[in-house]
């Protein structure tokens, strides 16, 4: 049996299902490779799960012999014992407000395999709806396996997911608490001072991640003298797939020489490469056409009272994210057809210009910001609802107002 396993090539780019991202569980550094590794050999179309070979060096390096096979051996144990806290997802496969969570065993089966050198796993299938047929906007992660295999420590791996899920934000804040319970801390640990939860789970999670694509800063917010909040940013724009000669190896398309007309227009508004990437995948897939690009900058252009900072954010948040997309469909709806006997020159009334207008129910924006998905990604995410406003609506131009009983946010630009 051992003989016929297939091998199945490690993928550059890795999924989760954000509801496991944010389970609480902790992995050791040798069992978060394991996890990593298993992830690598998912396809995006995989049904069900596959009997996973793993090659010893993807575990362990370039140890061998004795030490190598005693390693990967009691790792197999661990894997078999080990259970994950694990967040209970919706009917549909989606994330809900207030989980539940459950305790799922990961593997099924594992063994070293001494005739290959690796390990041998299966997974169990209830983590089906976790890591298989994850297509759907913003219920998954995306992460470039080679990022991950240069971290070390067993928190670093975790930190680096709960972040790469909000890479669009450029930044994410927890309750001291709530990250505990993420990374699966113990509550008896690091219960003694904050500096020793710091030293040994933030600090060493930061020097690992400033070597990868997502370097982070770090604001503690604090009531009084104790720590409440933690709040991280970072700078990390889409994932991109480089080769690398410490990296994995992979085939990398590479762009057409011509630039197209679009293209060369948001560049000229700073948008990067790496950004046109994603809206070129995005035409390819039809989710909006190239007279949107255009709209978006068209409204770009648009006097307004403050001036937007940054232009080429603002543009790539509006066309990934597809807020003007409504708007811009009701502008190409064609005008009434003129009628048959159509009233004379001096018999029409000057008409005074009515400024066009987007309109949110704060209501509605409210919840966007509250339930992470596909909507909240949109923008950076604020540690208050007010700031999330001010940052995001009022500081490009929007006024709060009361239609009919209810509050609305309302950009008005000239038409």
């Amino acid at each position: 049996m051992d003989n016929q396993l297939t091998v199945i090539t490690p993928r550059p780019e890795v999924r989760q299902h954000n509801a496991l991202i944010n389970s609480s569980f902790v992995l050791n550094t040798l069992e978060w490779r394991a996890f990593t590794a298993i992830l690598a050999r998912i396809h995006p179309d995989d049904e069900e799960f596959k009997e996973y070979f793993i090659p010893a060096p993807e575990l362990v390096g370039d140890e061998s012999g004795g030490s190598a096979y005693s390693q990967i051996k009691s790792l197999a144990k661990r894997l078999l014992d080990r259970t994950l806290y694990v967040e209970l997802l919706g009917p549909n496969g989606e994330r809900v407000t207030k989980p539940d969570y459950e305790y799922i065993s990961f593997i099924t089966k594992a063994r070293y395999v001494r005739q290959r050198g690796g390990l041998f796993v299966k997974v169990n299938p209830d983590f089906v709806p976790y890591l298989l047929q994850l297509t759907q906007r913003g219920n998954f992660t995306k992460s470039l396996t080679a990022e991950l295999k240069s971290l070390h420590s067993s928190h670093s791996f975790k930190i680096y997911w709960l972040l790469s899920e909000y890479r669009t934000f450029g930044a994410r804040t927890f309750t001291v608490e709530d990250l505990r319970f993420r990374l699966g801390i113990r509550p008896d640990e690091y219960t003694d001072r904050f500096n020793n939860f710091k030293a040994k789970v933030l600090d060493k999670a930061q020097e690992e991640l400033a070597d990868t694509d997502l370097r982070f800063e770090m604001e503690l917010l604090r009531v009084g003298k104790a720590v409440q909040q933690i709040r991280f940013t970072f700078n990390a724009g889409p994932l991109v797939l480089e080769p690398s000669a410490t990296k994995l190896p992979f085939e990398v398309v590479k762009p057409a020489t011509a630039v197209e007309p679009w293209a060369m227009n948001l560049l000229a508004v700073g948008v990067a490469e790496a950004g046109c990437e994603v809206i070129r995948r995005h035409l390819a897939e039809g989710q909006y056409s190239v007279e949107y690009l255009d709209y978006v900058l068209e409204v770009l252009r648009r006097p307004r009272k403050s001036k937007i900072r940054k232009p080429a954010d603002y543009a790539y948040k509006c066309i990934t994210g597809k807020l003007l997309l409504e708007e811009f469909r009701r502008s190409q709806e064609a005008p009434p057809v003129a009628a048959a006997n159509p009233v004379r020159k001096s018999a029409v009334k000057p008409v005074a210009v009515v400024p066009a207008e987007t309109v949110y129910q704060l209501e509605e924006v409210r919840e966007m910001y509250e339930t992470p998905g596909p909507f909240a990604k949109h923008a950076e995410r604020a540690p208050t609802f007010d700031q999330h406003i001010e940052r995001i609506y009022l500081s490009q131009g929007f006024v709060l107002e009361t239609r009919s009983g209810q509050q609305v946010l309302v950009l008005r630009t000239p038409t």
